[in-house]
């Protein structure tokens, strides 16, 4: 009886170590998971300062940002209306760290989220259909708009892209739309 109980407890921990997605892996939908392209794929190197502006339902949320993407990391950092540090991400190809200010975890968004959305945005399509195709979705890139799609060819997101371009070709004001949870996020990249 007890080698049929450990043996029980020992699949189910197999199997639940089998769900967890690697570091690098997001859940772009519920139970859908792709990894994310590798910094060397955005084929550029640049450090920006970004206004990014998340709004759902009736809220509002202003985050001004650093970016900066080379060949081996992406770098993220967050700051508050008055230049505290909020939060920071480093994405290596690998393994993306997360660091929020004490006591903000709760009230900031997923790391691992925002890096998507704004990997979504900014890295060429063709680096993305790896990652998309192991569940059946693609990004249809237009002249200034790109659109997610999935499995069945439904769109997901809707991406904006106006000129004109600024620091490392990314546009000066770039819409995203996630059409099935209901948000727009607005990043504005400053000269």
């Amino acid at each position: 009886m007890i080698r049929v109980v450990l043996c029980l407890a020992f699949s189910l921990l197999l199997s639940a170590c089998a769900t967890v997605p690697d570091s690098n892996q997001v859940e772009i939908a519920p139970d859908k998971f792709v990894s994310l392209p590798a910094p060397s794929e955005f084929e550029g190197t640049i450090s920006v300062n970004q206004l990014i502006t998340a709004k759902w339902s009736d809220s509002t949320q202003v985050l001004p940002v650093h970016l900066e993407i080379n060949e081996s990391d992406v770098v993220l950092v967050g700051f508050s209306s008055w230049g505290t540090r909020l939060l920071t991400l480093n994405y290596n190809g690998q393994i993306l760290e997360t660091d929020n200010l004490k006591g903000l975890g709760a009230v900031l968004p997923d790391g691992k989220q925002v890096l998507m959305n704004l990997m979504l945005t900014l890295w060429p399509a063709t680096s993305w259909q790896p990652h998309l195709s192991t569940i059946g979705w693609q990004l249809v890139d237009n002249a200034t708009s790109r659109i997610l799609l999935d499995e069945n060819g439904e769109t997901v997101a809707k991406i904006q892209y106006d000129e004109p371009k600024v620091a490392g070709g990314i546009p000066a004001d770039i819409q995203f739309e996630q059409v099935r949870q209901h948000y727009q996020i607005q990043i504005q990249t400053l000269e």
